[in-house]
């Protein structure tokens, strides 16, 4: 039987339409529009009004610098202890505790722990960090344990030191799985450290300031909120299309079966 397929462009562009018409679909059924479930024409519209203003790219703006404060934080952190699970099952049996527990503990009731240690300008950058380590630790533990056995045998037999075989062959190699780990934890980072500034009522400018703003201003219109998340969403999705197409790149250039 022969496989059905379509250009996956052509794939993207039908997923979004999709996206759109199950939207539209709900708004219908639930039958407002306005106070509970705007659809997405009204939802268009607002989002255009706000992307007329300059308070939007300053929100915008500081949500992301916190975004990349803490994500470069957890990456670093990450691949560090990656690395050396990566090359130590004892090691990653010793981590694995750690980072089962960080995977199962309850967001929410953090953002209110760090709201009281550090305050509400740093507990979104926490947050962040709270909710990628554990996706991209396990990213480049799983990349290191995937590696070409030729490559670890001749690791071993190389006289050169570990850090030298780690810098010079590992991270190399470990490139695609960086940037999966990356795609992974990165929208939902977004996400997370969005509800952090809802649920610290941070007064300085930010996405989750504006939507909880919006919905202060006016609680019976809740079109601006699904503008500020439809924003969100528009972003992520470029730059997980924008990541996957290196990605693919990359693992042309290494071979790496997709």
């Amino acid at each position: 039987m022969k496989k059905f397929t379509i250009n996956k462009y052509l794939a993207y562009v039908i997923g979004i339409i999709f996206f759109f018409f199950l939207w539209w679909i709900i708004s219908l059924i639930i039958d407002e529009r306005v106070m509970i479930f705007p659809d997405p024409y009204s939802t268009f519209v607002e989002m255009i009004r706000i992307l007329q203003t300059s308070y939007v790219y300053k929100c915008f703006a500081n949500s992301l610098s916190r975004l990349l404060i803490g994500f470069g934080i957890s990456f670093i952190l990450a691949l560090i202890f990656g690395i050396i699970a990566g090359n130590s099952l004892t090691l990653k049996r010793i981590f694995t505790p750690t980072i089962v527990s960080l995977k199962s503990i309850p967001t929410a009731s953090l953002v209110f722990l760090f709201l009281v240690l550090v305050g509400a300008k740093n507990a979104p950058i926490l947050m962040v960090i709270l909710i990628s380590f554990p996706i991209l630790y396990e990213s480049f533990v799983g990349g290191i344990e995937n590696m070409d056995k030729d490559v670890i045998k001749a690791m071993k037999l190389d006289s050169g030191s570990l850090l030298r075989n780690v810098f010079f062959i590992q991270i190399p190699l470990l490139i695609p799985y960086l940037l999966v780990g990356i795609t992974s934890s990165f929208a939902l980072s977004f996400k997370i450290e969005i509800m952090a500034e809802i649920l610290t009522g941070d007064t300085r400018s930010g996405i989750g300031s504006a939507i909880l703003g919006a919905q202060i201003n006016n609680p019976t219109d809740m079109t601006p909120i699904f503008a500020y998340s439809l924003i969100v969403i528009i972003f992520v999705l470029i730059v997980s299309l924008l990541t996957k197409f290196i990605v693919n790149k990359i693992k042309k250039k290494y071979d790496i079966g997709n």
